[in-house]
C-alpha cells in the first residue's frame, strides 16, 4: 500500500508542481498584469482539486485502500502546496508561505485524495 501511495502520490504531486510553478508566474509576475485574476484562480483551482481526485482515486483502485488515495493526496498536496510557497518565496514574498504551502496542500490532498478513492471503492462495489 505504501509504494503504490507514493509512486501515485509523487506522479500526481510533480503535475501539481508545475502548476503550482506555472500559475504562480502568471499570478505573481508584473508581465502578465493583463491576466484576469479571478480565472487564473479557477483554472488552478480545478487542476488542482481534478489532479487530487484523479490521484487519490488511482491509488485507491491498486491498492484497494481508501488509505493509500488519501496519503497518495496528501503526498501529492504537499508537493504542490511546497511548490507554491517556493514561487511565492521567490518572488518575495514571506517564508512562511512554505510551511503553510505544504501544510495546506497535505491536509487538502489527503481530503480530496481520500474522497477519490472512497467514490472508487463505491463505483466498484455499484457496478457487481
Amino acid at each position: 500500500m505504501r509504494a503504490v501511495a507514493l509512486s501515485v502520490g509523487l506522479r500526481g504531486g510533480s503535475i501539481l508542481v508545475v502548476a503550482a510553478i506555472v500559475f504562480g508566474i502568471v499570478g505573481l509576475s508584473s508581465s502578465f498584469r493583463w491576466v484576469p485574476e479571478a480565472p487564473l484562480l479557477a483554472g488552478f483551482l480545478l487542476v488542482q482539486v481534478a489532479t487530487l481526485y484523479l490521484t487519490g482515486r488511482r491509488a485507491g483502485k491498486r491498492a484497494t485502500s481508501l488509505m493509500a488515495g488519501a496519503l497518495a493526496g496528501a503526498i501529492a498536496g504537499a508537493l504542490g502546496g511546497c511548490a507554491g510557497g517556493l514561487t511565492y518565496l521567490a518572488f518575495g514574498k514571506p517564508a512562511i508561505n512554505i510551511p503553510v504551502g505544504l501544510l495546506a496542500g497535505a491536509l487538502e490532498g489527503g481530503i480530496v485524495g481520500g474522497a477519490g478513492a472512497w467514490l472508487a471503492s463505491r463505483r466498484a462495489r455499484w457496478r457487481l
